[in-house]
């Protein structure tokens, strides 16, 4: 294997009950996001790289947002909505006993 030739998921991840598609698309964001927990792949990006619908990534991203685990930032380009910006959560430094979202 090359040396940084992976991606690191929290542990507590497996507490928040994702659905697999979620969980899916949660590990590619988290493959792609830079030294400051941040990314920016398309939606479809995402869906070809994953094999999945886009409409699955949409699920999945609402689900993952709505959880607190990534924060969704639109950008836009003169009153045009360019791409999402991806800000993964850090996990290990939450203030609440149980995770958003868990059942």
């Amino acid at each position: 294997m090359k040396r940084g030739n992976f991606f690191v998921v929290q542990n507590q991840i497996f507490d928040f009950k994702l659905s697999p598609i979620a969980f899916y698309v949660y590990c590619y964001l988290c493959k792609c996001r830079n030294k400051k927990s941040g990314c920016y792949p398309s939606k479809q990006t995402i869906a070809s790289v994953c094999g999945i619908a886009v409409s699955s990534v949409s699920k999945a991203i609402k689900q993952l947002s709505d959880a607190g685990l990534i924060a969704v930032t639109k950008n836009f380009l003169v009153g045009r909505q360019i791409n999402n910006s991806y800000e993964i959560t850090d996990l290990s430094v939450r203030q609440s006993d149980k995770p958003i979202g868990h059942v």
